[in-house]
């Protein structure tokens, strides 16, 4: 392995460990991170992505990537539901998070998504706030299980990525 092979290796490793921190600040991409890095790391290598390994790590890398897209609404609205909040709530949140997106990234989605749902859930128990906080509350726990799962699948992604590395090693 000749030195800019490793260094390739290393800086692609060194982004897709960034990529892992997304799974925690929503400043940074997460999975969508370390896919770029294995598509750059593929498109840089001599030959270009190792042939059947490289292509068959990058679609299994797209899947997970795919996957982490809809991870976060789905696992933290499910326990949002769990929690006993209203389908309409999470609708709000949804939607208000979204129009709150270009307003003021990263922080924008976050204050809309609590705010709607906020004042679906008040309204829908009477004006009552400890209700609708309750609902708050389930909501940031399901955001939580959500971080998890999203640092689950991007440790599985860079453990895919470095399979393709080792295989195409051995192989070479």
């Amino acid at each position: 392995m000749t030195s800019s092979e490793l260094l390739l290796i290393g800086l692609t490793f060194l982004v897709m460990l960034v990529g892992v921190a997304g799974a925690f600040l929503p400043v940074l991409p997460g999975a969508w991170l370390i896919w770029l890095a294995a598509l750059g790391y593929g498109l840089f290598r001599q030959p270009r992505f190792d042939g059947w390994i490289g292509g068959g790590a990058m679609v299994i890398l797209t899947l997970l990537a795919l996957v982490d897209l809809g991870l976060e609404l789905v696992v933290t609205h499910a326990v949002a539901a769990q929690g006993g909040v209203s389908g309409k709530a999470i609708a709000a949140s949804v939607v208000l998070g979204l129009v709150a997106l270009p307003l003021y990234p990263p922080i924008g989605p976050l204050v809309g998504s609590v705010l709607g749902l906020f004042l679906v859930e008040y309204y829908r128990h009477g004006k009552d706030a400890r209700k609708a906080w309750d609902g708050v509350m389930s909501y940031a726990k399901g955001c939580g299980w959500s971080v998890v799962a999203e640092f689950g699948l991007c440790v599985l992604m860079i453990g895919v990525w470095l399979a393709w590395v080792a295989l195409a090693f051995v192989l070479a």
